[in-house]
This record gives C-alpha cells, sequence and structure tokens, in this order.
C-alpha cells in the first residue's frame, strides 16, 4: 500500500563528477608532503546515485551495466545509491530503470571510462516514460459517507479506460494503469453509496507530459453541493490527495483512539520518554476540551488534557511532563498519570473520556503474560520499545494480536516500522 499523502520534489540536474584519487586530491585541503603513490589496484571503485522523479507504488529501483562485465541490480528506491567495484573500461554504459504501479515509469543512462585505482562519482537523471492516476479518499471510522463503490474514467480521444476503486482499511483507492504522455485526458470519477446512488460526481480534463503534472483534485464538501476544482501540481506523477473538510464538534466514542504507547521506558536509554498517542480517524475536526486520560475513570487517577482541537486523520502525543526526556511539544497535561509496568501476569489500562464520556480504552500486559492483552516489555528490558496498533484493523485494537512492538514513532501513525 501506498504511503498517505506523499509530496514529492523535483530532482536536481545531472551531474557528472569523476574523482581519481591517483591524480587529485578530492578530499579536502591540498597536502604539503609528498606526492602521493598512484594505486595499485586492478578495479575501479564506482559511487553510482539516481536521481528520479518520486511517484506512489513504487516497486523497484534498477541499474544495469554493460562494459568490462555485465551487472544487473536491484535497488531501494529511499536510498537509491549502488557502491560497486567493476573492471575497468573504456566505455561502460548504466541503464536505470524505475518501476512503479506495475509498469515501466521512468528510465536513464550514462556513458563512463572506468580506469583501474580510481574512485568514480556518477549521477543518473531519470525521465519519466508514463504518468498514471492515483487517489486516496479518506473515509474516516465508520465511513459516515457511506461510500461502497466508485469509478475513475480516463479518455485520450482515441481510447478509453476505466478503474474501479479499492477500499484498504480507512482508505479508497483510484490507480490507473501506465498512461502515455503528451496526451489531453478527461476525467470522471464518481463515488457511490451501497444501493448504487452517486454520491459524489466530477468531470475535468488534464495535459499529461514529463513537465505537466497531473492534476490535484479535491473535494469542497461532504454535506452539501460538492465541487471539484483543478490546480497545478508540481511533479509529474504526483498523488492526487481529495481533501475533504469537516466540521467542529465534540468526540463521540471511537472518534479518537490510542494508536501507540510507551509506558516503560528503558532507564538505560536517556533519551526514552513515556507517553500516548491518539489518532482521530473521523473526517471531522474534534474538540478536546473537557477530555482526560488516565489509568481508570476516576478523575482521580487521570490528567486533563489542554483545551485544543484535533483535526481530522491527525496524531496528538501525550507525554509525560515529569520526565525530563519528553519533548516541550508533547506535553499536552499536567501531571501526567504514572501508568502501571503491568509487573507478572496483572492487566493495566488506558482510558481516554471527554465530558464524562469513555471515548477509548485498552488493557496491556507483559509479553510474556497469558492474559488475553495489549503487548508491553518487561521491567527487565534494556531497549525501549512501543506498543503500536496496526490502524488497518482499528475494530479489533482490544485485540492483543493485531498490536506489535517496535521502536516508538510518537507523531507518525506506524505498524512497527512496517
Amino acid at each position: 500500500m501506498c504511503p498517505f499523502f506523499k509530496h514529492c520534489a523535483k530532482v536536481r540536474n545531472l551531474v557528472v563528477g569523476i574523482c581519481a584519487l591517483a591524480i587529485w586530491n578530492c578530499g579536502g585541503d591540498a597536502s604539503s608532503g609528498k606526492p602521493e603513490e598512484p594505486i595499485e589496484a586492478s578495479m575501479a571503485n564506482v559511487m553510482l546515485q539516481m536521481n528520479y522523479v518520486e511517484s506512489p507504488l513504487i516497486d523497484s529501483l534498477v541499474l544495469d551495466g554493460f562494459g568490462a562485465d555485465t551487472i544487473h541490480l536491484v535497488g531501494n528506491p529511499d536510498a537509491p545509491f549502488f557502491d560497486m567495484d567493476l573492471f575497468p573500461s573504456d566505455h561502460w554504459v548504466f541503464e536505470a530503470k524505475l518501476y512503479a504501479n506495475g509498469s515501466l515509469m521512468q528510465t536513464g543512462e550514462i556513458v563512463a571510462k572506468l580506469e583501474a585505482g580510481t574512485k568514480v562519482d556518477l549521477q543518473i537523471q531519470l525521465h519519466a516514460l508514463a504518468g498514471f492516476v492515483y487517489v486516496e479518499i479518506p473515509l474516516g471510522f465508520g465511513n459516515p459517507a457511506g461510500i461502497a463503490a466508485g469509478s475513475l474514467l480516463l479518455d485520450d480521444g482515441t481510447d478509453s479506460f476505466s478503474y474501479p476503486m479499492e477500499i484498504v482499511g480507512t482508505t479508497a483507492i483510484f490507480k490507473s494503469d501506465a498512461l502515455a504522455l503528451n496526451k489531453e485526458y478527461s476525467i470522471e470519477l464518481s463515488l457511490q453509496d451501497s444501493s448504487g446512488t452517486t454520491i459524489y460526481n466530477m468531470e475535468s480534463s488534464f495535459f499529461l507530459d514529463e513537465t505537466t503534472p497531473v492534476p490535484q483534485l479535491q473535494i469542497k464538501s461532504l454535506r452539501s453541493k460538492v465541487s471539484f476544482e483543478i490546480t497545478p501540481a508540481t511533479i509529474v506523477n504526483k498523488e492526487i490527495e481529495l481533501t475533504l473538510p469537516a466540521i467542529k464538534r465534540v468526540p463521540k466514542a471511537s472518534d479518537i483512539i490510542i494508536s501507540e504507547f510507551l509506558v516503560n521506558p528503558a532507564k538505560s536509554d536517556s533519551t526514552a520518554f513515556d507517553f500516548i498517542e491518539l489518532y482521530n480517524g473521523t473526517n471531522d475536526t474534534l474538540d478536546l476540551n473537557n477530555c482526560l486520560i488516565g489509568k481508570t475513570t476516576s478523575v482521580k487517577e487521570s490528567a486533563i488534557i489542554e483545551a485544543m482541537v484535533l483535526p481530522p486523520r491527525q496524531l496528538l502525543v501525550l507525554g509525560n511532563d515529569t520526565n525530563p526526556n519528553t519533548p516541550e511539544e508533547y506535553k499536552h497535561t499536567e501531571g501526567f498519570p504514572a501508568f502501571a509496568k503491568s509487573n507478572g501476569a496483572s492487566i493495566a489500562s488506558i482510558v481516554l473520556q471527554c465530558n464524562n464520556a469513555l471515548i477509548d480504552s485498552i488493557s496491556y500486559a507483559k509479553t510474556d503474560s497469558l492474559s488475553v492483552a495489549i503487548p508491553i516489555l518487561s521491567t527487565s528490558a534494556t531497549m525501549t520499545k512501543s506498543s503500536q496498533l496496526n490502524i488497518e484493523y482499528y475494530e479489533n485494537r482490544i485485540d492483543g494480536s493485531f498490536w506489535c512492538l517496535g521502536t516508538p514513532t510518537p507523531g507518525t501513525l506506524s505498524f512497527c516500522n512496517e
């Protein structure tokens, strides 16, 4: 699944720098001593970086090399670097390919001469071969708009393409196949409820080429008249985000859920701090005035959350205000409760309530407990790990099997860094 609402940036221009260690001093100030002796080696070290336009649904980044040898490498698009020792040749050809959404989307090529005993730094600029439309629509907890199906229709004047809607967790997704560049496309997107009645419908057009992006689609209203606007984006293959403006109201049960928590930070970690992460899974802005976080529903065992609002699909981290390691931006309570460490097989709780109504609560226990509860690390742990919810299964959050233990990520909706 594609990461939500990813923002892209323009890549830099192609730069090819060759640094031969036996001839130039490329590491800093020139040495005042004797000249360096030539390096005796039968290989050349090549550091190659690919610059590409970031796209949603990236599959892989592939590098092929042809020269004194043949290489085929598959890299990580998040770290598009290759460090290789290659046989010297007057004519090495490096070809890079980026696959996204199951298709070849971008390519690039560079030719270089490699000499023995040299270190060569190369960069390949990739260029788009095709584009595609990708739309994410956050449905919110419980899908209050009742969206059950949808379709995305594209037409380039010669051919027509239709793509169905998929629902993944609390998000509806549309994704096209690879689209040819240098064409004008008409687009129609419609959403239906369970009875087949159309809830939303939009029609527009956009021109797709290597420098002109796909349109930015925005839903202007959820509860009344629906309108769309087309605004220029900044990058080819940019994700299309449908923004759902929301009303402001007080939270109801299960509107806000506990998505991550750490109640037993390792004493050996000087940066660790205990915290509770809350997630607003609705499409509304929720008023947190008169909200409490505590060990039980008792006010005496709870702390008042400072008056604020929590926007739709946003996170709020409540940190221990008495722990010196807690960042200031997480200190939203006074007198953060000392949540139980849950030694042995005992079960402890975290309770969120607003306006005297229960919003969310969870029970947790040690990982070696036989109780059916959310796992936490034992007090003897030397490595800090937090308990994290797989948000796609928020309705099953009282079941510990839908949680895991991973590196703490307060303020980031994650599931054990996956």
